[in-house]
């Protein structure tokens, strides 16, 4: 039997310990000792995208918060028009290289198409500044809006970080939050803060059988 081997390290800035290992050709990230996203289980990182970057306009913008192993950048690339433009954002720069190295192949080197515009930045500060910029925003930094992987992620997911994400969004467009369970008060919360809102089951593999995730979506 293959051991599992250490293909990287890092530590985040909030002090959280990041590792990526591979073990026969799979790969998986892991945050302080627990499993954060393997290229096993991915069919909901794909789906983050499909469930709000369907039908774009022509020179839509969109953000995806959180990098991972690149599945949700390619599902929102297959989506995007060739005039659009996809805005990666990355806190971790060590998870940028992972991507431009061992990882591309996984999702076939998405950092590498000419519409992705990569920020290595802090995802709440970016939403912070962006007013009526995003036809779509898709997030996937944490286990879901209480299992936070980065305590200072919270602000997202309460009231204020809401309203900002909302206001971040063109009218008529729509934010995709990844949730590793069913939280169901979480809707109720959005569509206090203006959004349509709806809850995703979705399989973590494709196909039949294993374990389900949760997408929650809001349209402004």
């Amino acid at each position: 039997m293959k051991s599992r081997i250490t293909v990287g390290k890092a530590v985040s800035p909030d002090g959280t310990r990041l590792e990526l290992f591979e073990h026969d050709g799979e790969y998986l990230i892991v945050a302080d000792g627990l499993p954060l996203m393997s290229s096993r289980m991915h069919f909901s990182e794909v789906e983050l995208s499909r469930v709000v970057c369907e039908n774009l306009k022509p020179d839509a913008r969109v953000m995806i918060g959180g990098l991972g192993l690149g599945y949700t950048l390619r599902s929102a690339l297959e989506l995007l028009p060739k005039s659009g433009t996809a805005v990666q954002v990355e806190l971790v720069a060590e998870i940028v290289a992972w991507n431009r190295g061992p990882l591309g192949k996984l999702a076939d080197h998405p950092l590498d198409d000419p519409r992705t515009e990569l920020a290595v930045d802090d995802v709440a500060k970016v939403i912070r500044h962006a007013h009526n910029e995003f036809d779509a925003i898709m997030l996937d930094v944490d286990n879901g809006p209480s299992a936070l992987v980065d305590e200072r992620n919270g602000w997202l997911y309460t009231d204020d970080g809401l309203q900002a994400i909302r206001r971040a969004l063109k009218q008529g467009g729509e934010v995709a939050i990844w949730s590793a369970d069913d939280e169901p008060e979480f809707p109720s919360r959005m569509r206090r803060n203006g959004y349509y809102s709806d809850r995703h089951r979705i399989r973590a593999h494709k196909g039949k059988g294993g374990g389900r995730h949760v997408i929650f979506t809001g349209r402004k």
